[in-house]
């Protein structure tokens, strides 16, 4: 388990430093929409310019969310095959979770 520390720390790190503007952007857009009407927001969201770093900020967030659970099924799970069932239903759940949110998006773009 030592010898992957580094890099797990520097993909968290990396997919930390790239959800803090997008947040702020996601955040400040929703605030500059908070009246529209859903068929307006949809509208919005159809947008490459919106889609994009919407779909990069759910990867982000998905990704740095199976890295933090990660961390904690190596320090919370002592046996070895429950920790890699966990890590495997860790994984499969944020790839799941991941595709929807970006088909969604897709889907979207694509029906507006």
């Amino acid at each position: 388990m030592a010898e992957k520390g580094t890099p797990h720390f520097i993909f968290q790190r990396v997919t930390a430093l790239v959800m803090i503007p997008l947040t702020i952007w996601f955040v400040a857009s929703l605030i500059a929409h908070a009246g529209d009407s859903r068929t307006e927001l949809m509208e919005w969201i159809a947008h490459w310019h919106v889609a994009v770093p919407l779909s990069i900020l759910l990867l982000a967030g998905f990704f740095h969310m199976r890295l933090g659970i990660e961390v904690i099924i190596d320090d919370y799970i002592h046996k070895p095959d429950t920790r890699g069932m966990l890590h495997f239903l860790n994984t499969l759940f944020a790839l799941i979770l991941g595709a929807i949110a970006v088909w969604s998006v897709v889907a979207i773009t694509l029906i507006v």
